[in-house]
């Protein structure tokens, strides 16, 4: 259920970056999450330049969401943000002050993977 969605300005990435940085996400949190490689799902959006801003600046800035399932602990999470956040600033070269990431939660009762209601994260 894990789904990643990367937002950049048109440009940042084409499309063999975006597929290395898909692989290395899969790769990331199949493994870190002990979850199945395909329930790993990545999204990228681009927009136009000029329509990204940091303090309120022009600037080609970064973001990754990322929608998981409930009952990770806090320790586990910032430790997934920190790998994450390496592999996107390694990708895009954008710098700290232009890139944001988060993580969204929503309970395994609430989303559906294959067709099937999913089963409750293992805490860690």
């Amino acid at each position: 259920m894990p789904l990643y969605t990367v937002t950049t300005q048109t440009g940042v990435l084409d499309g063999t970056a975006k597929a290395k940085l898909a692989r290395e996400l899969t790769t990331l949190h199949a493994d870190y999450a002990a979850v199945p490689r395909n329930w790993v799902h990545i999204v990228f959006q681009d927009y136009a330049p000029g329509s990204g801003f940091s303090a309120g600046e022009a600037a080609a800035s970064a973001a990754l969401t990322l929608l998981i399932r409930t009952g990770r602990s806090p320790e586990y999470k910032r430790e997934l943000l920190k790998r994450i956040w390496k592999l996107l600033q390694e990708a895009t070269s954008a710098p700290d002050d232009q890139i944001v990431i988060g993580i969204n939660e929503v309970p395994a009762s609430q989303a559906m993977e294959m067709g099937q209601v999913m089963p409750e994260a293992e805490a860690s």
